[in-house]
Protein backbone atom coordinates (compact mmCIF):
# COMPACT_ATOMS: atom_id res chain seq x y z
CA UNK A 1 0.00 0.00 0.00
CA UNK A 2 1.27 3.48 -0.80
CA UNK A 3 0.32 6.86 0.65
CA UNK A 4 -1.61 7.61 -2.55
CA UNK A 5 -3.83 4.60 -1.83
CA UNK A 6 -4.99 6.18 1.45
CA UNK A 7 -6.97 9.19 0.29
CA UNK A 8 -8.11 12.26 2.19
CA UNK A 9 -11.67 11.08 1.54
CA UNK A 10 -10.92 7.96 3.56
CA UNK A 11 -9.66 10.13 6.40
CA UNK A 12 -12.71 12.40 6.29
CA UNK A 13 -15.01 9.38 6.40
CA UNK A 14 -13.30 8.28 9.61
CA UNK A 15 -14.62 11.38 11.40
CA UNK A 16 -11.23 12.93 12.08
CA UNK A 17 -10.48 16.64 11.86
CA UNK A 18 -9.56 17.85 8.36
CA UNK A 19 -5.85 17.31 7.88
CA UNK A 20 -5.66 14.72 10.64
CA UNK A 21 -5.03 11.25 9.27
CA UNK A 22 -5.73 7.86 10.74
CA UNK A 23 -3.03 5.55 12.09
CA UNK A 24 -2.78 3.52 8.88
CA UNK A 25 -2.02 6.61 6.82
CA UNK A 26 0.62 8.09 9.12
CA UNK A 27 2.29 4.70 9.57
CA UNK A 28 2.52 4.20 5.82
CA UNK A 29 3.79 7.72 5.30
CA UNK A 30 6.38 7.19 8.02
CA UNK A 31 7.50 3.93 6.40
CA UNK A 32 7.95 5.66 3.04
CA UNK A 33 9.81 8.54 4.66
CA UNK A 34 12.31 6.13 6.26
CA UNK A 35 13.02 4.65 2.83
CA UNK A 36 13.48 8.10 1.30
CA UNK A 37 15.71 9.35 4.12
CA UNK A 38 17.88 6.22 3.98
CA UNK A 39 18.24 6.52 0.21
CA UNK A 40 19.25 10.19 0.25
CA UNK A 41 21.13 10.09 3.57
CA UNK A 42 18.95 12.73 5.21
CA UNK A 43 17.18 13.09 8.55
CA UNK A 44 13.55 13.34 9.48
CA UNK A 45 11.82 13.44 12.83
CA UNK A 46 8.73 12.01 14.44
CA UNK A 47 7.02 14.16 17.06
CA UNK A 48 4.54 12.52 19.40
CA UNK A 49 1.84 14.35 21.40
CA UNK A 50 0.84 12.11 24.30
CA UNK A 51 -2.59 13.22 25.52
CA UNK A 52 -3.24 10.41 28.00
CA UNK A 53 -3.45 13.03 30.76
CA UNK A 54 -5.63 15.49 28.82
CA UNK A 55 -9.08 13.99 28.80
CA UNK A 56 -11.64 16.15 27.00
CA UNK A 57 -9.02 18.37 25.38
CA UNK A 58 -8.43 16.41 22.19
CA UNK A 59 -10.15 18.63 19.63
CA UNK A 60 -8.60 21.93 20.77
CA UNK A 61 -5.17 20.32 21.13
CA UNK A 62 -5.31 18.62 17.74
CA UNK A 63 -6.53 21.83 16.07
CA UNK A 64 -3.64 23.81 17.60
CA UNK A 65 -1.18 21.20 16.32
CA UNK A 66 -2.63 21.22 12.81
CA UNK A 67 -2.46 25.01 12.64
CA UNK A 68 1.20 25.02 13.70
CA UNK A 69 2.84 22.37 11.53
CA UNK A 70 4.21 23.04 8.05
CA UNK A 71 2.33 22.09 4.91
CA UNK A 72 4.87 19.32 4.23
CA UNK A 73 4.34 17.71 7.64
CA UNK A 74 1.90 14.84 8.10
CA UNK A 75 -0.18 14.57 11.27
CA UNK A 76 -2.08 11.46 12.24
CA UNK A 77 -3.40 9.34 15.06
CA UNK A 78 -1.60 6.47 16.69
CA UNK A 79 -3.36 3.33 17.80
CA UNK A 80 -3.24 4.44 21.44
CA UNK A 81 -4.86 7.82 20.74
CA UNK A 82 -1.79 10.04 20.63
CA UNK A 83 -0.91 12.39 17.78
CA UNK A 84 2.09 11.59 15.60
CA UNK A 85 3.76 14.08 13.26
CA UNK A 86 6.19 13.07 10.52
CA UNK A 87 8.50 16.04 9.87
CA UNK A 88 10.51 15.60 6.64
CA UNK A 89 14.02 17.09 6.44
CA UNK A 90 14.00 17.83 10.17
CA UNK A 91 16.94 16.90 12.38
CA UNK A 92 17.05 16.54 16.17
CA UNK A 93 17.39 20.24 16.91
CA UNK A 94 14.72 21.13 14.37
CA UNK A 95 12.33 18.78 16.14
CA UNK A 96 13.04 20.47 19.49
CA UNK A 97 12.20 23.86 17.98
CA UNK A 98 8.97 22.36 16.61
CA UNK A 99 8.11 21.01 20.05
CA UNK A 100 8.53 24.51 21.52
CA UNK A 101 6.19 25.96 18.90
CA UNK A 102 3.62 23.24 19.48
CA UNK A 103 3.72 23.72 23.26
CA UNK A 104 3.12 27.46 22.85
CA UNK A 105 0.30 26.87 20.37
CA UNK A 106 -1.45 24.37 22.63
CA UNK A 107 -1.08 26.74 25.59
CA UNK A 108 -2.64 29.59 23.60
CA UNK A 109 -5.54 27.35 22.62
CA UNK A 110 -6.61 27.22 26.27
CA UNK A 111 -6.57 30.92 27.33
CA UNK A 112 -9.18 30.61 30.05
CA UNK A 113 -7.89 27.52 31.77
CA UNK A 114 -4.62 25.78 32.34
CA UNK A 115 -2.93 23.96 29.51
CA UNK A 116 -3.91 20.28 29.36
CA UNK A 117 -1.41 17.72 30.58
CA UNK A 118 0.18 16.84 27.26
CA UNK A 119 3.70 15.54 26.78
CA UNK A 120 5.37 16.31 23.45
CA UNK A 121 8.34 14.12 22.61
CA UNK A 122 10.37 13.22 19.56
CA UNK A 123 12.60 10.68 17.82
CA UNK A 124 14.89 11.31 14.87
CA UNK A 125 15.95 9.10 11.97
CA UNK A 126 18.44 7.44 11.94
CA UNK A 127 19.71 8.09 15.50
CA UNK A 128 16.59 6.75 17.20
CA UNK A 129 15.71 4.05 14.70
CA UNK A 130 15.69 3.16 11.04
CA UNK A 131 12.09 1.89 10.98
CA UNK A 132 8.95 3.91 11.66
CA UNK A 133 7.90 1.47 14.41
CA UNK A 134 11.25 1.98 16.14
CA UNK A 135 10.91 5.75 15.96
CA UNK A 136 7.39 5.60 17.35
CA UNK A 137 8.51 3.32 20.18
CA UNK A 138 11.46 5.54 21.11
CA UNK A 139 9.34 8.68 20.94
CA UNK A 140 7.03 6.96 23.44
CA UNK A 141 9.99 6.14 25.68
CA UNK A 142 11.11 9.74 25.49
CA UNK A 143 7.61 10.83 26.53
CA UNK A 144 7.83 8.56 29.58
CA UNK A 145 11.26 10.01 30.42
CA UNK A 146 9.80 13.53 30.20
CA UNK A 147 7.03 12.63 32.63
CA UNK A 148 9.65 11.22 35.04
CA UNK A 149 11.98 14.23 34.73
CA UNK A 150 12.26 16.62 37.67
CA UNK A 151 11.27 19.28 35.14
CA UNK A 152 7.78 17.75 35.24
CA UNK A 153 7.81 16.42 38.80
CA UNK A 154 8.72 19.81 40.31
CA UNK A 155 6.60 21.71 37.74
CA UNK A 156 9.62 23.84 36.85
CA UNK A 157 8.07 24.95 33.56
CA UNK A 158 5.68 27.13 35.60
CA UNK A 159 8.54 29.04 37.25
CA UNK A 160 10.79 31.79 35.95
CA UNK A 161 14.41 31.06 35.08
CA UNK A 162 16.05 32.30 38.29
CA UNK A 163 13.47 30.55 40.46
CA UNK A 164 14.40 27.30 38.75
CA UNK A 165 18.13 27.99 39.17
CA UNK A 166 17.64 28.81 42.86
CA UNK A 167 15.61 25.67 43.49
CA UNK A 168 18.21 23.48 41.82
CA UNK A 169 21.18 25.10 43.58
CA UNK A 170 19.57 24.90 47.03
CA UNK A 171 18.05 21.45 46.67
CA UNK A 172 19.28 18.08 47.87
CA UNK A 173 19.16 15.72 44.93
CA UNK A 174 20.55 12.19 45.00
CA UNK A 175 19.40 10.53 41.82
CA UNK A 176 21.02 8.81 38.87
CA UNK A 177 20.63 11.83 36.58
CA UNK A 178 20.49 14.62 39.19
CA UNK A 179 22.82 15.26 42.11
CA UNK A 180 23.70 18.05 44.56
CA UNK A 181 27.14 18.60 46.07
CA UNK A 182 29.39 21.23 47.63
CA UNK A 183 32.65 22.51 46.17
CA UNK A 184 35.28 25.00 47.27
CA UNK A 185 37.52 25.57 50.26
CA UNK A 186 37.96 22.44 52.35
CA UNK A 187 35.75 20.33 50.07
CA UNK A 188 36.66 17.24 48.08
CA UNK A 189 35.96 19.28 44.94
CA UNK A 190 37.58 22.71 44.75
CA UNK A 191 36.16 25.82 43.08
CA UNK A 192 38.24 24.88 40.03
CA UNK A 193 35.87 21.96 39.48
CA UNK A 194 33.65 24.25 37.38
CA UNK A 195 36.56 25.15 35.09
CA UNK A 196 37.41 21.47 34.73
CA UNK A 197 33.85 20.62 33.72
CA UNK A 198 33.82 23.38 31.10
CA UNK A 199 37.15 22.16 29.79
CA UNK A 200 35.83 18.60 29.43
CA UNK A 201 32.79 19.81 27.48
CA UNK A 202 34.87 22.02 25.19
CA UNK A 203 37.29 19.18 24.52
CA UNK A 204 34.34 16.94 23.64
CA UNK A 205 33.10 19.62 21.22
CA UNK A 206 36.57 19.92 19.69
CA UNK A 207 36.86 16.14 19.25
CA UNK A 208 33.67 16.16 17.16
CA UNK A 209 33.96 19.42 15.21
CA UNK A 210 31.16 18.57 12.77
CA UNK A 211 28.62 17.60 15.44
CA UNK A 212 25.97 20.21 16.22
CA UNK A 213 25.43 21.35 19.77
CA UNK A 214 24.91 24.40 21.94
CA UNK A 215 26.69 25.52 25.11
CA UNK A 216 26.01 28.41 27.47
CA UNK A 217 28.76 29.21 29.96
CA UNK A 218 27.88 31.89 32.52
CA UNK A 219 30.74 33.49 34.44
CA UNK A 220 31.36 36.46 36.74
CA UNK A 221 33.44 38.15 34.04
CA UNK A 222 33.77 37.17 30.38
CA UNK A 223 37.35 37.94 29.39
CA UNK A 224 40.23 36.47 27.42
CA UNK A 225 41.89 35.47 30.70
CA UNK A 226 39.17 33.02 31.74
CA UNK A 227 40.25 29.34 31.51
CA UNK A 228 37.61 28.46 28.93
CA UNK A 229 38.80 31.28 26.68
CA UNK A 230 42.33 29.92 26.59
CA UNK A 231 41.06 26.55 25.40
CA UNK A 232 38.69 28.12 22.86
CA UNK A 233 41.53 30.21 21.40
CA UNK A 234 43.70 27.14 20.91
CA UNK A 235 40.99 24.99 19.30
CA UNK A 236 40.22 24.62 15.60
CA UNK A 237 36.82 25.77 14.34
CA UNK A 238 33.80 23.58 15.14
CA UNK A 239 30.09 23.46 14.36
CA UNK A 240 28.70 23.67 17.90
CA UNK A 241 27.68 27.10 19.17
CA UNK A 242 29.34 28.35 22.36
CA UNK A 243 28.05 31.43 24.19
CA UNK A 244 29.88 33.12 27.08
CA UNK A 245 27.43 34.92 29.34
CA UNK A 246 27.87 37.69 31.91
CA UNK A 247 29.62 41.01 32.33
CA UNK A 248 32.45 41.41 29.83
CA UNK A 249 35.52 43.50 29.13
CA UNK A 250 36.83 44.45 25.70
CA UNK A 251 38.96 41.32 25.43
CA UNK A 252 35.81 39.16 25.37
CA UNK A 253 35.36 39.96 21.69
CA UNK A 254 38.80 38.53 20.89
CA UNK A 255 37.87 35.03 22.07
CA UNK A 256 37.72 32.58 19.18
CA UNK A 257 35.00 29.99 18.58
CA UNK A 258 32.53 31.67 20.95
CA UNK A 259 30.06 34.53 21.08
CA UNK A 260 29.90 36.76 24.18
CA UNK A 261 26.45 37.64 25.51
CA UNK A 262 26.86 40.69 27.70
CA UNK A 263 24.30 40.78 30.51
CA UNK A 264 24.58 43.27 33.35
CA UNK A 265 22.77 41.30 36.02
CA UNK A 266 24.20 41.06 39.58
CA UNK A 267 23.03 37.47 39.88
CA UNK A 268 25.79 36.40 37.50
CA UNK A 269 28.32 37.45 40.15
CA UNK A 270 27.30 34.72 42.57
CA UNK A 271 25.61 32.04 40.46
CA UNK A 272 27.47 30.31 37.65
CA UNK A 273 26.06 27.79 35.22
CA UNK A 274 26.94 25.73 32.21
CA UNK A 275 24.34 24.23 29.87
CA UNK A 276 25.31 21.86 27.08
CA UNK A 277 23.02 20.06 24.66
CA UNK A 278 23.91 17.94 21.65
CA UNK A 279 22.12 15.23 19.73
CA UNK A 280 23.84 12.59 21.86
CA UNK A 281 24.15 14.13 25.31
CA UNK A 282 22.96 16.77 27.73
CA UNK A 283 24.55 18.30 30.81
CA UNK A 284 23.93 21.22 33.13
CA UNK A 285 25.96 22.50 36.08
CA UNK A 286 24.66 25.19 38.44
CA UNK A 287 26.77 26.56 41.30
CA UNK A 288 25.88 29.26 43.84
CA UNK A 289 28.62 30.95 45.86
CA UNK A 290 28.01 30.99 49.62
CA UNK A 291 30.00 32.26 52.59
CA UNK A 292 33.52 30.99 53.16
CA UNK A 293 34.29 30.18 49.55
CA UNK A 294 31.83 27.28 49.45
CA UNK A 295 29.69 26.65 46.38
CA UNK A 296 26.36 24.82 46.51
CA UNK A 297 26.17 22.93 43.22
CA UNK A 298 23.78 20.83 41.20
CA UNK A 299 24.45 18.89 38.04
CA UNK A 300 22.31 16.81 35.74
CA UNK A 301 22.29 14.72 32.59
CA UNK A 302 18.48 14.96 32.31
CA UNK A 303 17.87 16.01 28.69
CA UNK A 304 14.40 17.39 29.43
CA UNK A 305 15.73 19.57 32.24
CA UNK A 306 18.70 20.84 30.22
CA UNK A 307 16.56 21.74 27.21
CA UNK A 308 14.03 23.41 29.51
CA UNK A 309 16.74 25.51 31.18
CA UNK A 310 18.08 26.61 27.80
CA UNK A 311 14.58 27.49 26.58
CA UNK A 312 13.79 29.57 29.68
CA UNK A 313 17.14 31.35 29.56
CA UNK A 314 16.70 32.23 25.89
CA UNK A 315 13.12 33.41 26.38
CA UNK A 316 13.59 35.48 29.53
CA UNK A 317 16.70 37.25 28.25
CA UNK A 318 15.19 37.76 24.78
CA UNK A 319 17.94 35.73 23.11
CA UNK A 320 17.64 34.17 19.70
CA UNK A 321 15.75 30.91 19.98
CA UNK A 322 18.28 28.50 18.60
CA UNK A 323 19.49 25.02 19.31
CA UNK A 324 22.63 23.69 17.70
Amino acid sequence: MSVKDITQTDTEKSGLLPGLHDSAFVSEYGRIETIRAARYNTSFSLVLVDMSGAAGAFKLTASAVLETVRSCDVVGMTEDGSLAMVLPETDYFGSLVTIRKLARAVGLAFPNRSMPDVIISQATFPKDGRLYAELLSNAGKNAAAKRDSIWARLELKKKIFWEVIGELASGAFKETENASFDAGTGQVLTEFFMDQINELILKEIARNPHKRGIMYLAARKVASTMPAAKLLNSTAAFTSKVFLVGEADESAWDIKNATPIVIDDPRFREIFFTFYLSEDSAYALVCKENWGGIYSCFHTSDTTLVEGLIAKFQTEYSLQEQLG
